[in-house]
């Protein structure tokens, strides 16, 4: 029994605490993977990380007047090449569209991101600049790297609302990774190979 009104418990609490985990559990997995992405970079390339957008500290919310919006997540530099890459990882063998293109916008008729993803292929129609979507799939422990250009194409295609792993796997490069102890170790060195000798042959 409650003597006193502020003495009862917050009927949304349970929920709003269980958002919370599920969220900061989502963050949390999200940057064990850019951390291992960046620490698997070769030691020659230059690797930076661009800052998240302040949006990403507030559900999402892109309205805030102060929100920067990044066309990726890293940029990596390495033989005279530049790849523009955003990395995604999933709990699933299939990743839903708007975990890489954003929240469907119904009036513009659109995905929110999804000009990020076009100005990635654009800007990968320039000699020396690949543009990849880095995707892990963690019930496989695999991960592909697709270009932005099959994206697009997958999104125009529109048979699906989810990029299975299979596809990835025929479209994408095959981004090998070992596990240590706690975290993982991708060959990057290996992808950006690939990225660099296709990007020669543009």
């Amino acid at each position: 029994m409650y003597y006193n009104s502020e003495h009862y418990p917050d009927p949304t609490a349970g929920g709003a605490h269980g958002h919370i985990e599920k969220e900061e559990k989502r963050l949390n997995t999200g940057k064990r993977f850019e951390a291992d992405f960046k620490a698997s970079c070769p030691k020659d390339a230059w690797v930076y990380r661009l800052k998240d957008s302040a949006a990403t500290y507030y559900g999402g919310n892109d309205q805030l007047s102060f929100s920067i919006d990044n066309i990726c997540d890293f940029l990596v530099y390495h033989s005279g090449h530049l790849i523009l890459a955003e990395l995604k990882t999933i709990d699933q063998k299939s990743i839903p569209l708007p975990k890489i293109l954003g929240t469907w916008n119904k009036e513009k008729g659109k995905y929110r991101k999804e000009k990020h993803i076009r100005d990635m292929d654009a800007a990968a129609q320039h000699e020396g600049i690949s543009a990849v979507v880095v995707i892990e799939f963690r019930p496989i422990r695999r991960t592909f790297a697709v270009s932005a250009a099959d994206v697009l194409a997958f999104l125009a295609a529109g048979e699906r609302k989810s990029i299975p792993w299979q596809w990835a796997a025929v479209k994408g490069i095959e981004v090998d990774q070992r596990q240590l102890k706690v975290n993982w170790r991708y060959d990057v060195a290996g992808l950006l190979a690939r990225l660099e000798k296709v990007g020669e042959s543009k």
